[in-house]
C-alpha cells in the first residue's frame, strides 16, 4: 500500500476571490459509518468501495475504523462475511488478495439497531465513542463520515 496523508485544503471565502495554498494535515482518527450495513448496496458497493480506497492507501489502519450499522441482528464476523466475497482482486495487488481482505475486514465492526428509535444510535455512539477515545490526542478531534446505503420508503396516506 501506499502512503498517503490526510488533510484539510482551507479556502477563502468565494467572495473575496483569493484561494490559500496552505494545507494543514487532519488529526485524530476517522470513523466511517455505513448506515444500511447489512443490505445489497453495502455489500456489493460500499464495502468493496471502501476496500479500494484501503488497498490504494487512502484509508490506513491505524486510523480508520468502519462501522456497520442496520436492523439486522448479525455479529461483526456475519457482517464480514457477506462481505467477504464482493471484495475483489485490485490490479496489482492479486499477490497479496487475501492478506488484504483479512486486514481490511478486522477494521469492521457492526452495531444493529433501529432507525426510528434513539436507543440504537446510542450504542452506536458508544462503540464508535470506545474506538476513538484512545486514539485521539485533543479532545473534539475525531471525525465521523456517515454514508446512507439506505433505501427509504415513504408512505403517504389520503386525506
Amino acid at each position: 500500500m501506499g502512503t498517503a496523508q490526510w488533510s484539510v485544503e482551507h479556502r477563502a471565502s468565494i467572495r473575496s476571490g483569493s484561494l490559500l495554498s496552505e494545507f494543514v494535515p487532519e488529526t485524530g482518527c476517522l470513523s466511517i459509518i455505513v448506515l444500511g450495513a447489512s443490505g445489497d448496496l453495502a455489500k456489493k458497493k460500499t464495502f468493496p468501495a471502501l476496500f479500494h480506497l484501503y488497498r490504494q492507501g487512502f484509508i490506513q489502519s491505524q486510523d480508520v475504523h468502519i462501522f456497520g450499522y442496520a436492523r439486522t441482528k448479525i455479529s461483526d464476523n456475519d457482517l464480514r462475511d457477506r462481505i467477504r466475497g464482493y471484495l475483489t482482486p485490485c490490479k496489482g495487488f492479486e499477490q497479496t488478495h487475501e492478506e488484504d481482505v483479512t486486514q481490511f475486514l478486522q477494521l469492521i465492526k457492526y452495531v444493529a439497531g433501529a432507525y426510528d428509535t434513539e436507543e440504537g444510535f446510542r450504542l452506536l455512539d458508544k462503540e464508535i465513542s470506545e474506538y476513538e477515545l484512545p486514539k485521539n490526542s485533543t479532545e473534539g478531534s475525531s471525525r465521523r463520515l456517515f454514508y446512507l446505503a439506505l433505501h427509504l420508503y415513504i408512505h403517504l396516506s389520503a386525506k
